[in-house]
């Protein structure tokens, strides 16, 4: 590389940092408590990508021997939305994807500082910043070319999605659960409802016992009749010879019964089982937002992956190009052997990271393949099914702290399922208690039997009965005392489970939101190292070309502008994974359509919309535990706070900008 190319390859570097470190907009004042967005939603722009069809029409996807800065691509930064300060009270959409510039309004979280990097010495025109990163954007997109499978179909991000909540092994097993409490809800039912039984029997006994033999001692079968005159007359009773005892006998007949009272057990029990069934309703929506969650992060886990392989690429080629003009320098000789040795080890040291990114990228889309439970080919088991279209674009967010917990914890599902299951648990104390009184069933049948004073099995008798059963459990040796206690043990249990489900959800939310923020930071002040890096490995490269500077310089410099490229990726990559951690943790992902439909219930996805609701007010606790709910004053819809009425989340966008989906109102089919 001759040193003019040289320059000029680093002014397109130069051009690029300017775009990134100057896109990104100054914070705006957030007020005390975030406002709805405006009345009409604003879209949210996904990451957007141009598929490659004709891997071949793609950019030569060579390297250039100098590097540039990464990622590829500037930031998708739109005009925020206006905020209405009338509004005190947020909705669902002003959590969502709505692009705003990120700002905290807690006084303890200051807004991020700007980072403004002296650019007196580069100070490119609009034309060269727009060529320069046209040209990062097409090396990116020339490796994504060279390493497309033209024999699979492309996934977006929001393909990836639909597929993950069609095949998911988790959320297929989430809905076998709610079949499972289902089932667990009528086989309680039933315990109410009359039990109706057809009853038969056929019985037949040996002679011996049905017709025992008189002693002999007893005068056999004759006994005498005393007369008034003094005289006995005979009389025969019969015996084996003289009568006949059927020793065969059926009856066929109907039972029924029906429970009357057993201290409330059964009505405990039906109301904690639908309270288990709603809790696997929402267990199921957790599982949809976890999955959810988890695709985007691993989703764009492989862009990560693959960005890094261009900016570990270009550096070994970077060094490959410093290798071969110290080779040169020293046949001319004007440098010396040391020279070409440290550049050859340089070089060397280069590959392992590049050949480990090229092993992150494999083990990262293998990793997609199983979240999303797709299947390989059996006719080519190695082959993976599909070909990432993506990119780290990033769009930044206003985040108000305290309105964000009132929201996840009025819509978190997972929260929603423990206080479900606390519920559950309070009627398990009721139906432990009801051992203590007693239990009346009413019992009536009809039946058809033989005779037995007939030989004949023809001769037939009929009728019914009918009657009530009590029992009462005088004493039980301390059973029921012992089921009370455990019952009760679960539900302190449960009380405490709820109470830290309750702090886990704000510490997700607060977790969320710092590494938003720390995110933000890092892609701020790495993208004017960027810049700086890149002037000063061209510096260092100018004094050694003077004779000025030595070839570590060169070096140093080269690995630290690699290095701050490293953290601008990965920094992008903590933002976007941030992001979905916000989502997951507020349920803000209920604009993806959940493939659930129960074929036994056709009204199924109705009853799993109304259940699941985000915004429905939450069952009130048992009464003796309402003065310790944790979430009273919380919530969004708690008693002293206005209800937020939800509106429909902006509408996702394909990565590939060929589909758009439309947002649901959360509760409504």
């Amino acid at each position: 590389m001759t040193h003019s190319s040289r320059k000029k390859a680093l002014w397109l570097v130069c051009s690029l940092s300017v775009t990134f470190a100057i896109a990104q907009p100054t914070p705006e004042p957030v007020p005390e408590t975030l406002a709805p967005a405006s009345t009409s939603p604003v879209p949210a722009p996904a990451p957007t990508a141009t598929p490659l069809a004709n891997p071949s029409a793609a950019p030569n996807p060579t390297p250039s021997a100098t590097p540039t800065p990464l990622p590829l691509s500037a930031p998708n930064l739109s005009t925020a939305p206006t905020v209405d300060a009338s509004q005190p009270n947020p909705t669902a959409a002003d959590f969502s994807d709505t692009i705003l510039p990120l700002n905290f309004s807690d006084p303890g979280l200051p807004p991020p500082p700007q980072v403004t990097p002296n650019l007196s010495d580069v100070a490119p025109s609009a034309a060269a910043v727009q060529k320069s990163t046209q040209e990062a954007a097409a090396q990116i997109a020339a490796f994504a070319a060279s390493i497309r499978n033209p024999n699979v179909p492309d996934f977006t991000l929001d393909d990836a999605v639909k597929t993950a909540l069609a095949k998911n092994p988790t959320l297929l097993n989430a809905v076998q659960q709610i079949r499972f409490t289902r089932g667990q809800v009528i086989e309680i039912t039933a315990q109410a409802l009359p039990q109706i039984d057809a009853v038969a029997g056929y019985q037949q006994i040996a002679s011996e016992l049905a017709d025992p033999k008189t002693p002999a001692s007893s005068g056999g079968n004759t006994i005498n009749i005393p007369l008034p005159d003094g005289t006995t007359v005979p009389l025969n009773l019969g015996g084996s010879a003289g009568r006949y005892v059927n020793d065969k006998s059926w009856n066929v007949g109907f039972q029924a019964s029906q429970l009357i009272y057993n201290g409330g057990a059964v009505i405990s029990g039906i109301r904690a089982a639908d309270a288990v069934e709603s809790g696997a309703y929402f267990l199921l929506r957790q599982t949809i937002n976890d999955v959810v969650a988890q695709v985007k992060i691993a989703f764009f886990q492989v862009v990560l992956n693959r960005a890094l392989i261009v900016a570990q690429k270009q550096s070994v080629d970077l060094l490959a190009e410093q290798l071969k003009d110290q080779e040169n320098r020293y046949e001319a000789g004007t440098v010396p052997r040391f020279n070409v040795l440290q550049a050859e080890v340089a070089l060397a040291n280069a590959q392992p990271p590049l050949i480990q990114a090229q092993n992150n990228l494999r083990i990262s889309m293998y990793q997609l393949v199983k979240l999303l439970g797709m299947d390989y080919s059996p006719a080519k088991p190695s082959e993976v099914p599909f070909n990432v279209v993506g990119n780290l674009t990033y769009v930044a967010r206003t985040i108000n702290i305290d309105e964000s917990v009132r929201m996840a914890i009025e819509r978190n599902p997972a929260l929603k399922a423990q206080r479900q299951n606390l519920l559950a648990q309070a009627q398990n104390v009721n139906v432990q208690f009801a051992g203590y009184l007693p239990t009346v069933s009413a019992q009536a049948d009809y039946s058809w039997q033989n005779n037995n004073a007939f030989q004949s099995l023809t001769e037939v008798t009929q009728g019914w009965t009918f009657g009530f059963v009590g029992s009462w459990a005088i004493f039980d040796g301390f059973e029921t005392k012992g089921r009370v206690m455990q019952a009760n043990a679960q539900l302190e249990q449960a009380v405490n489970n709820y109470n830290d489900g309750v702090r886990q959800v704000i510490l997700d939310v607060q977790e969320a939101i710092s590494n938003l923020q720390t995110a933000l930071e890092t892609v701020q002040s790495q993208e004017a190292s960027v810049l700086q890096a890149t002037e000063a490995f061209r510096l260092s490269q100018e004094r050694l070309d003077a004779g000025a500077g030595t070839q570590l310089d060169v070096l140093n410099a080269q690995t630290q502008l690699l290095q701050s490229q490293t953290n601008v990726l990965t920094a992008r990559y903590d933002y976007i994974t941030a992001q979905a951690q916000y989502n997951l943790a507020l349920s803000l992902d209920a604009q993806y359509e959940e493939l659930f439909d129960d074929p036994l219930n056709p009204n199924e996805r109705k009853r799993f919309a109304k259940i699941t609701n985000p915004t429905a007010p939450q069952p009130p606790l048992p009464r003796k535990l309402r003065d310790q709910d944790p979430i009273s004053g919380f919530a969004a819809n708690a008693p002293d706070a206005p209800v937020a009425t939800p509106t429909p989340s902006p509408t996702p966008v394909a990565s590939d900008g060929k589909s758009e989906r439309k947002a649901r109102v959360p509760g409504r089919k």
